[in-house]
């Protein structure tokens, strides 16, 4: 297809991150501003096109027309098929060098500005036709940031920005072109529809191969917005949060005033007895079913004295920090533990709050049928929802203490978390005999109903059974195990 100047197309603009560019002999020398990644110099053989580019910073840029025209008076004497392919060539090399940043509309008027989140990312156009079938990607989303309007591309790490001017291009954008009215609106804006092509924000069916079939959309997501490609968009240490959010502190508060103090030890002894640590490893292992004991208050106590007790308390950063027996990253330890009793020696049925820095349980005014729900809802993650567990540790993130230190990977850094109390727990519970199991799956919102915690102060992210002993020479065949 071709693009008439008159109409909106694509164009190109500099990418913020650069500077500066510059020509020496054989090299074109970038400056950089971005993070730790370097300004460098690229191989390059011709003075005339580094001066084009030096003459973007600061400006709107260039229409594919303006460029077209722009490599025609620099090579007058070139054929326009060699003209065509020496211009994709041109601007592949640039793209590929994480130098421009993509636009459609009209040079002094962008109607989107394509970003890239990845220094891997990079458009392909071309104005060869469009395949058939093509519609919008599965994993492409539109949010609100601001004023501004953003269509993401997870999956090839793109976001496409609406200016002002631009929004009538949202009903394009989610045309489905299998029907006659939504074909009608894509083929009045054609040069739109093969931008977003180019840009990887449609597909067809020969995309989706089975690899990419194993990927569902909230995991796409998830993926691509807590992790680093190369990546332009910021990760790490927040600032944004500092000026105007104070640091929550470390330990809550007692959310009851009915206190259960717990011991540190049992049977009398002066230090819990554990085997040796590689023993523990070889023989740790999931057991589904309670055990023949139920779990006894002594044996709870001394399990979250050796996992999740609070045994220093300091700060750093400008927030106060915790020593567990379990790491976590900055020492911030946002994750609360909650214990959902069904059967327990010593201890009444219902809900309760671990206070680390305590070591005591504190239970919680929470209704009977909500417990219920919790440890049943577990022993359903489990394959036997008739088979109630002893207990339920629910962990949940407190994620404005991770949050207020770093940026798009909070979330990311507590499911970590989780998982290392989870390993955790596992292995303090085979060395002490317990009957240990993880859940896969849990209800945030009966967690919250339970509590009375919303969502966004206290999130509910993992399960965790842990029930009484089994039998000596029995936990093998007869507790159904999840290895």
């Amino acid at each position: 297809m071709t693009f008439d100047a008159a109409e909106p197309i694509p164009g190109i603009m500099l990418s913020p991150m650069i500077t500066a560019v510059s020509y020496d002999a054989d090299r074109l020398l970038l400056s950089v501003h971005f993070q730790d990644w370097p300004s460098r110099d690229l191989p390059w053989n011709d003075a005339a096109l580094a001066e084009l580019i030096g003459k973007m910073p600061g400006t709107a840029g260039m229409s594919l027309s303006d460029i077209g025209r722009a490599m025609g008076s620099l090579y007058p004497g070139m054929s326009d098929a060699d003209l065509g392919k020496a211009t994709d060539t041109f601007l592949l090399f640039l793209s590929q060098n994480d130098m421009l940043h993509w636009w459609f509309g009209m040079a002094q008027q962008p109607l989107c500005i394509l970003h890239p989140q990845s220094h891997l990312f990079f458009p392909r156009f071309s104005l060869g036709p469009l395949p058939d079938g093509v519609v919008l990607s599965r994993f492409v989303f539109m949010r609100r940031d601001g004023d501004a309007v953003l269509l993401e591309n997870p999956e090839y790490h793109a976001v496409l920005r609406f200016t002002a001017a631009g929004r009538d291009l949202l009903p394009v954008v989610f045309a489905h072109s299998a029907s006659d009215a939504a074909a009608e609106v894509i083929s009045s804006h054609q040069a739109f529809w093969h931008f977003l092509w180019c840009s990887g924000f449609l597909e067809t069916g020969a995309t989706d191969t089975p690899s990419r079939q194993a990927w569902d959309f909230h995991d796409r997501v998830f993926h691509a917005g807590s992790r680093s490609f190369l990546g332009l968009a910021r990760l790490g240490i927040r600032e944004h949060l500092n000026d105007t959010v104070a640091p929550p502190p470390a330990q809550k508060p007692a959310m009851s005033n009915r206190k259960i103090n717990l011991l540190r030890t049992r049977d009398g002894e002066a230090t819990p007895q554990s085997r040796p640590l590689s023993s523990v490893m070889e023989t740790r292992h999931s057991v589904r079913h309670p055990g023949h004991f139920p779990l006894s208050l002594a044996d709870l106590g001394v399990f979250l004295w050796r996992t999740a007790s609070v045994r220093g308390q300091g700060s750093g950063g400008g927030q106060e920090l915790l020593k567990r027996p379990m790491p976590a990253g900055g020492s911030i330890h946002e994750l609360e533990f909650y214990i959902a009793v069904h059967r327990c020696d010593g201890l009444e049925p219902g809900l309760y709050h671990y206070h680390g820095s305590e070591h005591a349980l504190y239970a919680l005014p929470t209704k009977p049928p909500y417990v219920q729900a919790i440890v049943s809802r577990a022993a359903g993650g489990m394959g036997q929802p008739d088979i109630l567990p002893d207990c339920v540790i629910v962990m949940a993130s407190r994620l404005l203490r991770l949050a207020w230190k770093y940026q798009a990977i909070s979330y990311r850094l507590s499911l970590l978390h989780a998982g290392v109390a989870m390993e955790t727990f596992y292995l303090v519970a085979e060395d002490m005999g317990l009957s240990p199991c993880a859940v896969g799956n849990g209800d945030s919102s009966l967690f919250s109903i339970a509590t009375g915690l919303p969502e966004d102060e206290e999130a509910a992210i993992g399960e965790f059974v842990l029930s009484g002993r089994q039998l000596t020479g029995t936990a093998g065949g007869e507790s159904g195990l999840l290895q």
